[in-house]
């Protein structure tokens, strides 16, 4: 992926984007999109970028689908990141609300379709996994994330977007150390895991 100065980057998801976005001064969080937007700065230093963060705490795909046109494709940006799953997947097990209504994999696959569709006016584009930092895949969560990653690409394929698979960076981790030693809920990538994200978005940007 070759950027080009002057682009605007931007990076749609849910909390693992957002990091705490709203109380920081430029927006950006304390996350991995704060990691990517200096490493511009730092090695870039003659080159100008908009770095946008997109991400929402607690969004679902259906979420971030239904605000793509304000908080996403409002910026114009010429490269996007996208990163949303894992709560269409977690909200099935820490939600205890009878009203409501999980989104399936079907449903899942569906609104990544409609998020590439949408995202074309980009440049690039990237899809980025989902991810569980367990390294049991027989785990409940672990298995079910594999699941909607498969409709991920399903959907990425059949729309001709690119993947950048997060899960392989944390399960390279992982051969390691846990997922605990990152993140006790192994979904909140925290310092550790917002690091190993960039790295891999970096290794996207030639950088």
């Amino acid at each position: 992926m070759k950027l080009k100065n002057g682009d605007t980057i931007a990076f749609a998801g849910d909390s693992t984007t957002d990091a705490g976005k709203l109380s920081t001064p430029d927006g950006l969080g304390c996350g991995y999109v704060k990691l990517v937007r200096d490493a511009l700065f730092a090695f870039r230093p003659y080159e100008n970028f908009r770095v946008v963060n997109a991400g929402i705490s607690g969004n679902t795909s259906a979420d971030l689908l239904a605000r793509w046109d304000r908080d996403v494709a409002a910026f114009s940006p010429e490269v996007i990141f996208c990163m949303i799953g894992i709560n269409d997947v977690w909200r099935r097990f820490d939600c205890f609300d009878p009203q409501y209504v999980p989104i399936t994999e079907e449903e899942y696959e569906k609104n990544i379709r409609a998020i590439c569709e949408k995202a074309k006016s980009a440049r690039c584009f990237c899809l980025m996994t989902p991810f569980y930092m367990e390294r049991s895949r027989a785990d409940e969560m672990r298995a079910m994330t594999e699941r909607y990653t498969a409709a991920l690409y399903r959907a990425a394929k059949a729309c001709g977007a690119h993947v950048l698979d997060l899960q392989k960076e944390f399960d390279e981790y992982m051969q390691a150390r846990p997922g605990q030693s990152i993140s006790w809920d192994r979904v909140h990538p925290g310092a550790v895991g917002s690091m190993l994200i960039a790295r891999a978005i970096w290794r996207e940007f030639e950088m």
